[in-house]
């Protein structure tokens, strides 16, 4: 498959975001803004700024760890599964066209400030035939363009904004009060369109150099910038111009370069604003373009669209379809009122992008992996969600009206055409509840040249996901349990659905490394271990398969557990808790070698047995002795006091270690946990708990084997073999 390439440098993406915003913002809206808040717009441009700000931070997150063309769309489909990536990949072409068709009619009023012989409408679609063939014969010429425009737009705006900010009395209207708030806010949902192309720029990752550090920088700084400009140049225009002058003037610009400098400089002006409008339909086009062409490589739409030209390597016919679109846009609606409402549906799609951050960092996938990680996490996430849906709510019926009229054939065309083609299900669907277990190929990393050993039962599944502190410690650990049988030591490692398994051509050298020493292992333990590497596109179904394949009693894990104070939506374990048939032993190594203590929480149920029959090979193996404590959060009576006396002795005497046994009243039965386990080198206790979705800071559970000074191994029961 033939790739895009990567030409765009650091100053291209700057460019290119810039352009996607720097447009009808701020050379027409803000006299729509005026006429809502008066003199106050530069303070709802700064409003809305922050508002795009999490969704920015979001997407130059989720851009890093997937950089390729399609942007949004790839996010979405990755986490959300096939159906909201067709929904968000086609609503997001057709909104980003529709506003570059309103980018080339916007600037109308402009072009009657030069000549009155123009017909509008022709040229307008002149425009975009002509950017059309740019956007074909390659994004590296686009983006020269794109950056001479931008930079003469920028110098034309700030020498305007100097020039009257340095003679300007005081400001126009009424001194600012809280009462204002409202109609600031109402202009904050009215401007935020400003923004909408911020983001763009990650459609086209893919031919970005170095996506990792030029795509969060870029739309960051891109996104200072143009805060900077709007804010200044409406401030600008409140203390230049009477309030009456700006309501309603679709060429707010203009006028102040003209009252200004007069006649010439205001003809500059207006050229400048022509260009821009042009040039931000231009990066439009070209961000827009970049969705079919993601979506048709993922079978979501016919391949055509996924089709690169052999002389220029560029989505021929995904951008002559894009070109189609605005052109007819231009020549059969009402762009302004169209324009409206499709922003409806991108603030939606912010909303998500703030939404799936949270969803890929809490779901512990493998392979999200960025380079640039949004800082204040889950925070500024939680203020972009709430944000971006109080101005959805502000615009009432719109909103309603823009995403059912976009979503609706998104909907239609996964229906009709992609089902049927894909079986993909997105992180949630993956993470979720799931009633397809049924037995698939595993995929072996295919530089191994032995194939893989998982038709001989084993005793211990030991998995391993690439995030253990010690693999070795915990390949130890499921030896002890293993009792001399066979163990199956299963490295998985997970790739996103949309790529190749076959790709994985080379085994890593530390997992190489890694074989070695379990080899050593097995020779010095006398025990049969078996290391096979497997890459699967669904982590928890291949270890569940691989569970059920060999039949076997126990299957470990390392978790580290969920930190104090720290967001969660899911438990990584919870899905194989609930799914398993076998013992699932949940280990998290906090460092300790030598295990010479061992706790073990007891509270009087059948999980008991398997519980202290662990921890009595556990302390076999280490030579440790065992200390059993059983917590009460109430006063026990006699009677109650001698009956766990009883059953602490009861199961002591059936033990080959020594024992000790507590009883521990609790206020707080995590802290006493905490405070207990500095005492000892593990903490072995039941992990039965069900992870419920108001479990936001996680489980009981989860919080033990986070916040035990020890290291710890809990056992969620099954019903075995």
């Amino acid at each position: 498959m033939k790739k895009l390439e990567r030409n765009l440098g650091l100053s291209s993406v700057i460019s290119i975001s810039i352009a996607s915003m720097l447009g009808s913002g701020i050379f027409v809206l803000p006299g729509l803004a005026f006429e809502v808040t008066g003199p106050y717009v530069w303070v709802s441009y700064l409003l809305a700024g922050l508002c795009v700000l999490p969704a920015a931070l979001s997407k130059s997150e989720l851009a890093t760890a997937m950089p390729a063309s399609g942007g949004t769309y790839i996010y979405i489909e990755r986490t959300f599964g096939p159906m909201a990536g067709t929904i968000a990949g086609l609503g997001l072409w057709i909104s980003l066209l529709l506003k570059a068709a309103f980018a080339l009619m916007g600037f109308g009023a402009y072009l009657g400030a030069i000549s009155a012989g123009f017909d509008l409408k022709n040229f307008a679609l002149i425009l975009t035939a002509i950017i059309t063939i740019l956007n074909i014969v390659g994004v590296g010429k686009v983006s020269g363009l794109l950056i001479a425009v931008v930079l003469l737009s920028t110098i034309g705006l700030t020498v305007l904004n100097i020039g009257t900010l340095s003679t300007a009395q005081v400001i126009t209207g009424i001194p600012f009060s809280f009462s204002h708030m409202d109609s600031i806010l109402l202009a904050a949902g009215l401007v935020f369109i400003s923004y909408a192309g911020v983001t763009k720029v990650a459609a086209i990752a893919e031919e970005i150099k170095t996506p990792e550090k030029n795509l969060p920088r870029g739309i960051l700084l891109s996104l200072l910038i143009v805060t900077l400009l709007y804010c200044i140049t409406t401030l600008a225009l409140a203390k230049y111009l009477p309030i009456e002058q700006l309501k309603n003037n679709l060429r707010p610009i203009y006028t102040l370069a003209f009252e200004f400098g007069g006649k010439g400089f205001g003809m500059i002006m207006a050229i400048l604003a022509i260009l821009t409008m042009t040039s931000m339909a231009n990066a439009g086009l070209l961000a827009a373009s970049r969705f079919p062409f993601a979506m048709s490589r993922d079978y979501l739409i016919p391949r055509l669209f996924g089709h690169l030209d052999r002389r220029f390597l560029t989505p021929v016919w995904s951008i002559l379809a894009s070109g189609l679109v605005v052109a007819c846009a231009i020549y059969f609606l009402n762009i302004a009122k169209i324009a409206k409402l499709a922003s409806a549906f991108i603030l939606t799609i912010y909303m998500i992008e703030n939404i799936a951050v949270i969803a890929l960092r809490e779901t512990h996938i493998q392979w999200y992996k960025p380079t640039y990680k949004s800082p204040l996490y889950p925070y500024v996430q939680i203020f972009g969600i709430l944000s971006t849906l109080y101005l959805l709510v502000m615009m009432k019926d719109l909103a309603v009206i823009g995403l059912v009229s976009i979503s609706v054939p998104g909907i239609l065309i996964y229906l009709f055409y992609a089902k049927g083609r894909v079986s993909r299900k997105g992180v949630l669907g993956i993470r979720g509840k799931r009633t397809d277990l049924v037995n698939e190929a595993l995929f072996p990393a295919p530089a191994a040249s032995e194939k893989l050993s998982l038709d001989q039962d084993a005793n211990v599944v030991v998995a391993l996901i690439g995030n253990e502190r010690s693999p070795e410690m915990l390949i130890d650990m499921g030896t002890t349990l293993a009792g001399g049988e066979h163990i199956e030591v299963a490295h998985l490692t997970e790739a996103p659905e949309q790529t190749d398994l076959n790709d994985f051509t080379d085994e890593d050298p530390k997992l190489r490394s890694l074989r070695r020493r379990v080899i050593a292992m097995a020779i010095e333990k006398s025990t049969p271990i078996n290391f096979d590497p497997i890459v699967t596109h669904d982590l928890s179904k291949s270890i569940f398969e691989i569970g059920q394949r060999l039949h076997c009693n126990w299957l470990f894990m390392e978790w580290k557990g969920r930190l104090r104070d720290t967001f969660t939506t899911q438990s990584p374990v919870a899905w194989l808790r609930s799914h398993l048939n076998c013992h699932l032993a949940i280990f998290r190594d906090n460092g300790v070698r030598y295990m010479r203590k061992i706790m073990v929480l007891i509270d009087q149920n059948s999980n008991d047995v398997t519980l202290i029959q662990a921890a009595q090979q556990i302390a076999e193996s280490h030579k440790a002795e065992i200390t059993f404590i059983y917590l009460i959060d109430k006063d026990l009576t006699i009677e109650e006091t001698s009956q766990v006396e009883k059953y602490i002795r009861l199961i002591s005497d059936d033990m080959t270690v020594r024992t000790t046994g507590h009883i521990i009243k609790y206020n707080d039965k995590v802290d006493t946990i905490e405070t207990l386990t500095i005492e000892y080198d593990l903490l072995v206790f039941n992990s039965n708990k069900k992870h419920r979705w108001f479990h936001v800071f996680g489980t009981e559970d989860d919080q033990i084997m986070a916040n035990a000074s020890c290291s710890v191994l809990g056992i969620h029961t099954g019903s075995t073999n």
